[in-house]
C-alpha cells in the first residue's frame, strides 16, 4: 500500500508540474503531449507484454495439468488456471481489436505522433484554393 501512495503521489506531482507550466503561459502544449507520447509508449508495451504473460501462464498450467494429475485438487487448480488464461488473453486480445477497429472507422490512425493544432494560413493572394 506505501508503494502504491508513493507512485500514485509522484503521478500527481508529474501532472500537476504540466499543468502548472501551462498554467504560467507555456500554453503551447509541450509538455502535455510529451506526457500523452510516454503514456501511449508506456500502452504500446504493456499490451504484448501483457498478451505474452498470459500465454506463459497458460503454458505453464497446461504443462501441470499434464504432469502433475495425481490429485484431484492440483488437477482441477490446473484446468481452472488454464481456463482463466485462455479467457484473459480472448479479453485482452478483444479489446486490442475493438479498439483498433474504433480508430479505423472513426479515422483515428493507430501509432505515429499527435497532430500539434495550428492557426490555419489563409490562401495567397489570388488563390482561390490552398
Amino acid at each position: 500500500m506505501k508503494k502504491a501512495l508513493i507512485s500514485l503521489s509522484i503521478l500527481s506531482a508529474g501532472i500537476t508540474s504540466v499543468f502548472a507550466q501551462v498554467i504560467n503561459g507555456q500554453v503551447n502544449g509541450t509538455p502535455l503531449l510529451n506526457l500523452l507520447g510516454l503514456a501511449q509508449t508506456i500502452v504500446n508495451r504493456l499490451v504484448p507484454f501483457a498478451i505474452g504473460v498470459a500465454i506463459l501462464a497458460l503454458f505453464y498450467f497446461l504443462i501441470m495439468f499434464i504432469f502433475k494429475n495425481d490429485d484431484a485438487t492440483k488437477h482441477a487448480a490446473n484446468l481452472k488456471g488454464m481456463g482463466l488464461a485462455v479467457l484473459a488473453i480472448f479479453v485482452m486480445v478483444s479489446i486490442w481489436g475493438i479498439v483498433g477497429l474504433v480508430g479505423n472507422i472513426s479515422g483515428i490512425g493507430q501509432g505515429g505522433q499527435v497532430p500539434i493544432p495550428g492557426v490555419p494560413s489563409p490562401c495567397p493572394v489570388g488563390m482561390t484554393t490552398c
